[in-house]
């Protein structure tokens, strides 16, 4: 089993407002990196970008995929929550996988902070945060996920 990063943007999907609503729902993700290294029951920790003026970079659910990579895959209720419609058509374009929530922490998210006092100041997503997706060593997977179970 791997454990990836997920990174959302904020600015351009209301990801806070669609886990509330949909946290549910099978969910999908669009990739770039990695496409043929995605397992299912794979678990992905979902990763949110700064809003604007604030300072709230860090991990707000974990997840599991339920799906691999293909393209064409789109739910009608993710929709409403763009905010860039070009970005979403743009990243429509991508492999895009399923998942499924399996815990939110939208209240007490493990913020940049959190992951620095855990010894977990190597994360790639800390020192190069362009991507959308980061792979994980099994040893950060496993603390992370140690640290949203006591959340």
């Amino acid at each position: 089993m791997n454990c990836w990063i997920l990174q959302s943007n904020p600015n351009t999907y209301r990801m806070f407002d669609y886990m509330k609503v949909h946290w549910d729902e099978p969910d999908t993700w669009s990739i770039s990196l990695y496409v043929n290294e995605i397992k299912l029951g794979d678990i992905a920790f979902i990763w949110l970008s700064n809003e604007k003026g604030e300072n709230n970079r860090g991990i707000y659910a974990m997840a599991e995929i339920t799906d691999l990579p293909v393209f064409h895959r789109h739910f009608e209720w993710e929709d409403p929550y763009w905010i860039d419609k070009e970005e979403q058509q743009r990243l429509f374009t991508l492999p895009r996988l399923e998942l499924r929530y399996t815990k939110l922490i939208i209240d007490s998210p493990l913020l940049v902070d959190d992951l620095k006092a855990a010894n977990l100041d190597d994360l790639l997503i800390l020192r190069m945060p362009q991507r959308s997706i980061y792979r994980l060593t099994e040893k950060q997977g496993e603390t992370i996920g140690r640290m949203i179970e006591h959340r």
